[in-house]
């Protein structure tokens, strides 16, 4: 449970709101401290001062140390309890004093940076300041020394108390920030919680629920997005899949069938050589359709791997569909198909694996094109790619049948009845191929003619 809580999100974010407003508070607390300091020694430098001007006047007034002048210098301090002063007139000769104590002046050193002079009497600490002044009575130079000192016990003690009550106000509002930290910390993931909540209810009998983007917060807004667009493909996946192993299903059943029946029907009487012959012939060719999808699968693995590394060479595209026609001439005369072939390019492939390819198109074309008509294949070079069509008379086909022509097994005819041979992996291995080499292949229906486009890029 602890590692849980240090491991949180908002405790963490709790922890560095805490530890910046720690930090703000003691600089905060700092300057503060300081202000009053410079307040306090501003205020007693302007009193001492003033104060030292009004005693030099009353010594300029009362040039002779008489006992009037004692009294004048009393006067002047009624009602500052807190001052000290001693004069000395000559230097040296104390003429007046209302310290508890005698100050020794040789003891008190002056810094030429500070111009304050600190000192202690009887548990208490003065600051002050000491004047000096000389002059002219009748050609006899007489000098004359003023400290003046304030008792500072008062400040000290409103400082300590003073820095008290920021230690305490600190303390309450470092645990308040921390406390309110984690609460808006803790608000501001709630959208994570329910992106969570969400989350939990995907599975794969589940992938339609997405997240709610206009009100998530900006932050997480490109998360949410990401994270829907991710279930987009899933979805799509799982959908393949889904059709790709009913399809796998469908499509194995029906030789293994065969095979089965065959045989139970072979077993149940005993028969000459010759019907064994002929069931043997006929379950090889079960057995050979069979070795081919077993193969066209283990290909279109390999091919969705990476395992397949293409032998690059000049390819003579119009050199390749010709080997076809001469292969595929008669197949098509059957059908009353003519083949046709204009243009000219080259492209940089495997030339066994681009040959299985067009073979697979076009052997796709006279197997489901119609007869008595032209499949027309023309190659066109582009300065920065190749373009290949192949193009033939078929029946109607909708958007959503040729967006799926190239999945696997996949058939436009519902039934999924088989009335050519072959595994219904050729179009996949194509693309797979095509994949391989960097090209795109496209299928369009246009004004009753089906039409394959091969875009090869130049390299």
């Amino acid at each position: 449970m602890t590692h849980k809580v240090f491991n949180a999100i908002s405790f963490r974010i709790a922890i560095i709101f805490t530890l910046s407003t720690v930090v703000i508070l003691m600089i905060m607390g700092l300057v503060i401290h300081q202000l009053v300091m410079h307040h306090f020694e501003t205020q007693d430098r302007t009193q001492l001062e003033g104060k030292i001007q009004l005693l030099h006047n009353l010594l300029e007034q009362n040039p002779s140390n008489s006992q009037d002048l004692n009294l004048y210098l009393k006067d002047a301090l009624v009602g500052h309890h807190d001052l000290i002063v001693q004069i000395e007139r000559p230097t040296g000769q104390i003429i007046f004093s209302s310290a508890p104590a005698i100050i020794n002046s040789q003891s008190l050193i002056k810094s030429k940076y500070n111009p304050w002079i600190e000192w202690k009497i009887e548990n208490k600490t003065y600051r002050g300041l000491i004047y000096n002044k000389a002059s002219d009575q009748n050609n006899n130079i007489s000098t004359a020394q003023i400290i003046v000192g304030v008792d500072t016990s008062e400040h000290i003690h409103f400082l300590n108390e003073f820095r008290r009550q920021l230690l305490y106000i600190g303390i309450i509002g470092t645990i308040c920030l921390m406390l309110l930290g984690w609460f808006a910390a803790w608000r501001g993931l709630r959208p994570v919680q329910k992106m969570a909540k969400v989350a939990e209810g995907i599975s794969a009998q589940h992938l339609s629920e997405r997240l709610e983007v206009d009100n998530t917060p900006t932050e997480l807004k490109s998360l949410a997005i990401a994270f829907n667009d991710m279930l987009d493909r899933l979805e799509t996946a799982v959908g393949k899949l889904s059709d790709f192993s009913s399809d796998l299903a469908h499509e194995m059943r029906t030789p293994i069938n065969n095979l089965m029946t065959q045989t139970q029907v072979c077993l149940s009487r005993t028969r000459d050589i010759t019907t064994y012959q002929e069931i043997l012939f006929s379950n090889l060719e079960e057995f050979e359709r069979l070795a081919r999808m077993v193969s066209d699968m283990l290909f279109l693995a390999k091919a969705e791997h990476g395992l397949h590394r293409a032998n690059l060479q000049r390819v003579n595209l119009v050199k390749e569909v010709s080997a076809l026609f001469d292969f595929y001439d008669a197949i098509a005369a059957e059908k009353g198909m003519s083949l046709k072939q204009t243009g000219q390019g080259y492209v940089e492939g495997d030339p066994s694996m681009l040959r299985r390819a067009l073979n697979n198109l076009l052997s796709n074309a006279i197997k489901y094109g119609k007869s008595d008509s032209i499949i027309e294949i023309n190659c066109q070079q582009n300065n920065d790619s190749t373009v290949l069509t192949i193009e033939n008379e078929s029946s109607p086909l909708s958007q959503e049948q040729l967006t799926r022509l190239f999945d696997r097994f996949y058939r436009t005819d519902a039934s999924r009845q088989r009335v050519e041979e072959g595994t219904g992996l050729g179009l996949a291995i194509t693309k797979s191929i095509l994949d391989v080499h960097g090209a795109t292949i496209q299928a369009n229906y246009d004004d009753g003619n089906i039409i394959f486009k091969i875009i090869f890029k130049n390299l």
